[in-house]
């Protein structure tokens, strides 16, 4: 009877197994700027950085990170004060984060790197090719800005304003995002705080002027939904400053467009980065 029921454990393993593959990537963190920051390496080939948007982790972009593994060396982090990276004493900054890809790229030993950015994190991408020019071989900005003015008053003085409840509604903003906040052993009581330091940033920053986007030398891929937060007028100003750049607007599709229709995007990032 006990062989019968290992045996039958042992099945069941295996079967497990084969339907719920554990993930070939590589796991691993390391300190940047009063952070400990939590990262992953995946597949082979040119390296291509992965960053997701605020609130979130880069499980956000798993599917993403999945498809390109298939035939680039992509590495994933998350940001500062997000997912499985530790909180700071400093003020969250798209500088101090393009500052965190730059140590990782040096930590991990890579240079002429492809840089893919979703919200937040298409303004990280951005900053980093501003301040780092030589190490960022390509770009990729979905749903970026490049200047806070787009945001309306009324939206600025809501983010700084609201007082958010410790039982938040799970399928609206922000308590949608609450499973990527808790991930890093972050409590409730510790929201408000760190959602003001976020609003600081999202409500200041970032101020990049056209002039300076067209020091941007790096071939770029303008991406956007349709229906998007960020202003269609403002997405073609990006496009049109950068001065090596293209642009792909998603049919039927919003700020989560990487999440609504990933089969064009995947299309369209794997066109470019074969180019």
């Amino acid at each position: 009877m006990k062989n019968l029921i290992i045996r039958r454990l042992q099945r069941a393993m295996l079967l497990v197994a084969i339907l719920f593959p554990l993930s070939s990537a590589d796991a691993d963190s390391f300190v940047s700027n009063d952070a400990k920051l939590d990262y992953e390496v995946q597949g082979t080939g040119a390296a291509v950085f992965i960053l997701h948007g605020g609130l979130t982790s880069r499980e956000d972009l798993r599917l993403l990170i999945e498809h390109l593994a298939k035939n680039y060396q992509v590495v994933a982090l998350d940001s500062r004060e997000h997912g499985k990276s530790s909180n700071s004493t400093l003020q969250i900054s798209y500088e101090l984060m393009a500052s965190d890809v730059q140590n990782l790229a040096a930590h991990l030993g890579l240079t002429d790197i492809t840089v893919i950015g979703q919200s937040d994190g298409g303004i990280t991408a951005l900053t980093t090719a501003l301040t780092k020019p030589a190490l960022v071989a390509r770009l990729i900005l979905i749903g970026a800005s490049f200047s806070h003015v787009i945001i309306p008053k009324a939206s600025k003085e809501y983010l700084i304003s609201t007082q958010w409840p410790i039982e938040m509604d799970r399928t609206n903003f922000p308590g949608k995002f609450l499973d990527d906040y808790l991930k890093g052993g972050r409590k409730m009581q510790d929201y408000q705080p760190w959602f003001g330091k976020l609003a600081r940033m999202w409500t200041t920053s970032p101020n990049y002027t056209t002039e300076e986007l067209g020091t941007v030398k790096a071939p770029t891929l303008v991406v956007n939904g349709d229906h998007e937060d960020v202003p269609l007028a403002h997405t073609t100003a990006l496009f049109e400053a950068l001065p090596n750049a293209q642009l792909f607007i998603v049919p039927g599709a919003s700020h989560f467009l990487h999440t609504e229709k990933p089969e064009l995007l995947h299309q369209a990032i794997s066109r470019f980065l074969a180019e």
